[in-house]
């Protein structure tokens, strides 16, 4: 029975798409004749499609979830072992601050290559003060004619050699002291006499937070070995959450970034938070045939990321096709309406259509003016799969 009445709804949707008026001969190859008496005991009621000015909207379950954009991951800067851990999940935190302290022999690897570079840069120092001199006491002995114009130039060249290793220690000290004060943000200061006594959190690399926000995920704790790049903390700006939604994808076309929207949470009944779609996905899920939509909304300090929310589209109002949602029955998983064709003779047409409040928005299979059964069409289905049986 099912192929044959599979076999019935194409053959109708393969007439509509061919522009064929809803009496063509094709279909005429079922045709439910009803008593009156029969629709009484029914409660058969036949309506008009009409033409109606509706508020259309475009609802999608999602989730909270915080916003990418005002989250950042802190990370560590050398390979260690964390002494001091300062900063909780929850805790609030300023940029710069502290939350974090951690040993690493890159220090000590550090200060011992810019005291090597400095002692470089001190004989440099004093081979450029001993060139420049025998450089001027040439210039005297050759305006004397006492020695050759040879050796002036080497004495020139001496000098100018001495200038360039200066200018290289120089940039060797430079290195080393970028590396400790602006990377791993300790003090280039090398005092080593006895009467200096070092703080021992002079040698700690900090570990500070590059935002304002709050701390959601903290990976580290006192005496974990780290690496260089590993995720220490997670901070995110908590006034802000995006709304992650699916769309059908019939939807595509009347969704576009910038477009404001209303969410609701369950943890809220009855109060609407509004939003702005910020982004569309790229491509469509092959296996819910849905669109993922991204919105933008402010937390208002209710608002909690993993909270399950509906998100509403609300689009312009538009003259559509209106007919009761109880005039829609599903046979072999399409939608169809019983079209009367004259009182007591009724034919199943295939239809597309949109449910929302007890009405269904035909989006196509019939004409505005054309009378459809509404209450008591799961009696003519019924009736249609008898018909098809036979």
């Amino acid at each position: 029975m099912k192929w044959i009445l599979s076999a019935v709804l194409l053959l109708l949707v393969s007439c509509q798409k061919q522009e064929i008026s809803p009496v063509a001969p094709a279909e005429k190859s079922i045709n439910l004749a009803i008593s009156s008496e029969a629709a009484k005991n029914a409660s058969i009621d036949v309506v008009p499609v009409r033409r109606e000015t509706l508020d259309q909207t475009l609802e999608a379950p999602g989730k909270l979830v915080w916003n990418e954009d005002r989250t950042v991951s802190i990370g560590v800067v050398a390979t260690g072992k964390v002494i001091h851990v300062y900063a909780k999940v929850g805790d609030t935190v300023e940029p710069k601050q502290m939350l974090a302290r951690m040993h690493t022999h890159d220090v000590h690897d550090t200060k011992a290559l810019l005291r090597q570079a400095r002692a470089e840069r001190d004989r440099a120092t004093s081979a450029l003060e001993q060139a420049r001199r025998t450089e001027a006491r040439m210039k005297r002995l050759f305006e004397l004619k006492a020695i050759a114009e040879a050796q002036l130039e080497q004495a020139v060249l001496d000098r100018k050699t001495a200038e360039a290793l200066l200018r290289r220690a120089n940039a060797d000290v430079d290195k080393e002291v970028q590396h400790l004060e602006e990377f791993l943000e300790i003090s280039a200061d090398d005092d080593e006499s006895p009467q200096h006594k070092h703080d021992e959190t002079e040698e700690l690399v900090p570990v500070k937070s590059t935002a304002k926000g709050i701390v959601i995920d903290r990976k580290i704790s006192p005496g974990t070995v780290v690496t260089i790049g590993q995720e220490a903390f997670t901070v995110t700006d908590p006034t802000s959450l995006w709304c992650i939604a699916h769309f059908p994808e019939a939807a595509l076309s009347r969704i576009r970034t910038g477009v404001p929207v209303e969410i609701d949470v369950r943890a809220f009944p009855g109060r609407t938070f509004s939003g702005r779609i910020t982004r569309l996905g790229e491509t469509i899920d092959p296996n819910t045939r849905t669109l993922m939509v991204r919105a933008e909304l402010p937390s208002l300090g209710l608002l909690k990321p993993e909270m399950l929310a509906t998100i509403r589209l609300r689009l312009p109002a538009t003259p559509s096709l209106v007919i009761p949602e109880s005039a829609l029955q599903v046979v072999d998983g399409k939608s169809i309406v019983f079209l009367e064709v004259s009182p007591g003779n009724f034919k199943p047409r295939p239809v597309e259509a949109h449910v929302r409040n007890g009405q269904a928005m035909v989006l196509s299979g019939l004409l505005e003016g054309e009378r459809v059964a509404s209450n008591g069409s799961y009696f003519l289905k019924g009736q249609l799969l008898r018909e098809a049986g036979q």
